[in-house]
């Protein structure tokens, strides 16, 4: 009897000892307090409320707050995840563009601005980001210097792409007041309206390099500003995130 006793307690222990080894933690930088799964997604809700509570009722994008694995530190006692925010800008209207995440984008046959075919063949090899745009466009216009910044910094790289529904003969007038250094599509007005379902603008695809929609965003994601109730001025750093998602596609 006493003999069962002694195997249940070591049973009973080494119960104890697994679940305490087997616990998983999560930080958001070396330095930072260490938050177990339930903080952790008690964090990310109350940034979600927060964005909801204080953004612009009839706002057609909307912050949705997320968070990604970095990297995992395995110790004798513990698992520790170091974790990023993971936000993104997303249309408040249902927009079909979204549900295309994680599909092959769409085929298409079309011109660009010297009039050149264009389809997706045209760009398989490569991680390509396509902006959706178009000249009257004021928060399109206004992020062009950024999108220009991260042209030059992966040059060939990668493919990027402009496309519109404005015409030819407009784009060409745009540019001759405005540098935008991504090879221009025109004239897609159906494509961009049955085919991607698209409804709002600036838009960022992301695809990697078979075709795959990786990213839908509504623009270069930025920050908002909670005591100005208000987005903030989009710098270079709010290119990081898309910089990410680049250089995790071009592994």
């Amino acid at each position: 009897m006493q003999h069962m006793k002694k195997e249940i307690l070591v049973l009973v222990f080494m119960l104890c000892y697994l679940s305490i080894t087997s616990q998983e933690f999560y930080k958001f930088s070396d330095k930072s307090e260490i938050l177990t799964k339930i903080q952790l997604e008690n964090k990310i809700s109350e940034l979600n409320i927060k964005a909801k509570k204080n953004g612009n009722k009839n706002a057609t994008h909307r912050f949705k707050a997320s968070y990604k694995i970095l990297k995992t530190l395995k110790k004798s006692d513990s698992i520790i995840n170091i974790v990023r925010y993971d936000i993104k800008y997303e249309s408040t209207r249902n927009e079909k563009i979204f549900i295309l995440e994680n599909k092959k984008i769409p085929e298409f046959k079309l011109r660009n601005i010297e009039s050149k075919r264009r389809t997706l063949e045209h760009y398989k090899g490569k991680v390509t980001l396509i902006n959706l745009w178009f000249t009257n466009c004021f928060p399109c216009v206004k992020e062009i210097p950024l999108l220009n910044t991260l042209k030059e910094k992966y040059k060939n790289e990668v493919n990027f792409v402009a496309i519109t529904f404005d015409s030819k003969e407009k784009v060409k007038h745009f540019l001759k007041k405005k540098k935008f250094n991504f090879e221009q599509i025109v004239n897609a007005k159906n494509y961009l309206k049955k085919e991607l379902g698209n409804r709002s603008y600036p838009k960022i695809i992301l695809l990697n390099k078979q075709g795959v929609i990786k990213y839908v965003g509504g623009g270069i994601p930025t920050v908002y500003d909670y005591e100005k109730k208000k987005m903030k001025e989009r710098t270079e750093k709010d290119l990081v995130y898309l910089e990410n998602i680049i250089e995790e596609l071009n592994k």
